[in-house]
Order: structure tokens, then sequence, then C-alpha cells
């Protein structure tokens, strides 16, 4: 099914209108489904060289951009737009139980690898945290044997009163 459209063409050096015969992209959640994939790669070098010949963008309708923006509840049809994979049935109470069950130490001594994460059990937080922790002030050197084949500079700025001393120490050349 094709689609006669009038579109305004600007190409950098002039504009002009033209007459466009379009293929109508499917409309139904099952067709864009099926669609073949395109690596990102190759569709710029197709573009590039004039192969691809027309590129639809799909969106959403307004009434669905609607209820996006108002964080409404989505009906069965508008599901499509959703981001969440996971299925309603994950959701409720016994299903989240037997999850966090499965992810407990006790439930780990099937594992082979067992005997060394209770090893480094210390390393692994309770919760996961929502944000990096702050900065302490630790810095680490790491000094290499003299005349070695590589040099590791500091990089974090001395305290004035730090870079006076070590300075001061130094013949003058």
């Amino acid at each position: 099914m094709t689609e006669t459209l009038n579109v305004t063409v600007n190409n950098g050096s002039s504009v002009g209108a033209y007459t466009l015969d379009l293929i109508a992209p499917p409309k139904l959640t099952s067709e864009i489904t099926q669609l073949p994939t395109l690596e990102h790669k190759r569709f710029l070098r197709d573009l590039r060289s004039g192969k691809v010949k027309q590129i639809c963008i799909l969106v959403a309708d307004d009434e669905c951009v609607a209820d996006i923006r108002s964080a409404t509840v989505f009906t069965e049809n508008e599901r499509v737009l959703s981001s969440s994979s996971m299925d309603e049935s994950v959701l409720d109470e016994k299903t989240r139980i037997e999850r966090y069950e499965s992810q407990s130490w006790e439930s780990l001594k099937t594992n082979p690898l067992y005997e060394d994460l209770v090893e480094f059990k210390g390393v692994f937080p309770e919760t996961v945290p929502c944000e990096l922790p702050k900065d302490k002030g630790i810095r680490h050197e790491v000094e290499l044997k003299p005349g070695s084949k590589y040099c590791v500079m500091k990089q974090w700025p001395l305290p004035r009163e730090q870079y006076l001393r070590s300075t001061s120490s130094l013949p003058i050349v």
C-alpha cells in the first residue's frame, strides 16, 4: 500500500517541493515486531550511499502521549508503549518472597563457587546502594623502582604546604 505525499526537501543547497510515493509502514504491533533488524553501522553506511529509500519514525498517538505524560495507567492496547518487560504475575507477594529467598546465601550452597563467595562475603553489601559513597580523602600511590620503564605521576593537586616542602629540598639547577 502506498501513499502520495507533498513534501518540502532541503538538501543544503536548495529547497524544493516534491511529490513522493511512500510505502505505508505497518500499523499493528505484530507486524512491527516482524520487521527485520538493521545494524546501526550498516544503516549509516547504506544511508550515506543512497541505498535507504525511506525511513519511517513511529510515534505514539496524541492520546497515548498525553496518558504517558500524565502517568495514567495504560489500557491494554497502549501497553505496547510500556518499557517494562515484567509480567504481572511477578508482582504478587508470594513470587517476590520466592525471588528474594532464591538470592540468599542459603540458596547459594549448591553453587560450585559458594566457598569463594563466602570467603569474600564482606565485600558484598547487604543492600545495593542508590548512589556512590562519599569521598573519604584516601589516596593511593604506586612507586616503581628507579630506572624502570614506566613512570607514574600523582593525579591530584598537592596542598600548598606539602608542595612547598617537597620543592624546598630539591637542589636548584
